[in-house]
């Protein structure tokens, strides 16, 4: 589920400069990509085969803390007990690996003046294509119903400095972002939990 969100918003932004900027459609503009990974390679994914890219890293994952202890709650049919769904809070890295100082900058900025416009991704206002180019290949890891808000995180000088310390990458212009995966839904069967029926405590009556 996360590698089909993640894939989404890629496939919505490549759209987003292919179209308005009129970018060669040779390969894509954005991608999926471990910092760490060295040069792109031609995959098959939303990778790109140059490394002249605007790329999405995943740095950290997070359960949303409001959901954590909620308790489990019947489901659609009242007959069982089934958790809350698994709500998640993502920090990405996107970051502008681009030869040319002021490409990057060039890139980074039309990336983040889409991410501003368009905040809130659902199955209903993203294209079609979007939802199947690249997507996981089991039908079980694919969003069928989805809300993804994406907010600009603004970290301090030492959060910076510890982000590409973890990722051991060089620095390069980027920007910090955190994807809410706020409800979401996939064919995966829910797991569910039997309730208890009656909780009785002995009394004096049973012991005779």
């Amino acid at each position: 589920m996360i590698a089909h969100a993640k894939t989404i918003i890629v496939n919505e932004l490549n759209h987003q400069l292919t179209e308005a900027y009129g970018m060669s459609g040779d390969h894509a503009p954005a991608g999926l990509r471990d910092l760490n990974s060295g040069p792109f390679s031609p995959a098959t994914g939303a990778e790109s085969a140059t490394q002249e890219c605007l790329n999405l890293t995943l740095v950290n994952i997070q359960q949303d803390a409001a959901l954590r202890n909620s308790p489990a709650g019947p489901n659609h049919s009242g007959n069982a007990y089934q958790a809350p769904p698994l709500q998640l809070n993502l920090q990405v890295l996107l970051t502008a690996t681009h030869a040319s100082y002021t490409q990057a900058l060039l890139m980074l900025g039309r990336a983040m003046q889409f991410f501003h416009a368009q905040a809130l991704f659902t199955e209903v206002n993203v294209r079609r294509e979007s939802l199947t180019q690249y997507a996981p290949e089991h039908a079980l890891d694919r969003l069928r119903e989805f809300k993804i808000a994406i907010d600009l995180y603004s970290p301090s000088l030492q959060d910076t400095h510890q982000v590409w310390s973890t990722l051991g990458s060089t620095p390069v212009p980027a920007a910090l972002y955190k994807l809410r995966l706020l409800t979401f839904a996939t064919d995966a069967p829910d797991t569910r939990v039997l309730p208890m029926l009656e909780r009785r405590l002995p009394s004096k009556l049973d012991k005779s």
